[in-house]
């Protein structure tokens, strides 16, 4: 009689073992491609480069007559003197006024730029806004 008991807890184990086997296995592997596909015939792929001259800094503030006045600097990351052209859009109450500018930024390094606009600087607090843009 002590045979019984012995199996039927070898029999317990096995199963409750092969059960949980499932569940305690290890995570699946990795799926999909290995490699990056590749680049469509005629049109290689390539890493895009940043520009030499960016915006580094701008603001605005009140000229002596009130009117708004837009400055800040011009960055270059290039190894060369670079004479970039700087567009100021300035938006208040839905009429867009640009005024342009160029600006020599010599190598790794940065120059500052100013433009004046007909507009107070009170009018363009009421909701206005600014874009800077170099190239």
């Amino acid at each position: 009689m002590e045979s019984r008991p012995s199996t039927r807890r070898n029999v317990l184990r096995v199963l409750v073992v092969g059960l949980s086997a499932g569940c305690l296995g290890s995570a699946p592997g990795a799926t999909g491609p290995r490699r990056p596909p590749t680049a469509p015939e005629g049109q290689p792929r390539t890493t895009p480069t940043r520009p030499d001259l960016y915006v580094k800094t701008f603001d605005f503030g009140a000229n002596d007559d009130g009117t708004l006045r837009v400055f800040g600097e011009i960055g270059n990351r290039g190894t060369a003197e670079r004479i970039g052209r700087v567009r100021v859009a300035v938006t208040v109450n839905g009429e867009t006024r640009t005024r342009e500018t160029n600006v020599t930024v010599p190598p790794e390094s940065s120059a500052s730029f100013e433009v004046d606009f007909e507009v107070t600087e009170s009018e363009f607090l009421d909701g206005g806004e600014i874009d800077v843009d170099v190239s």
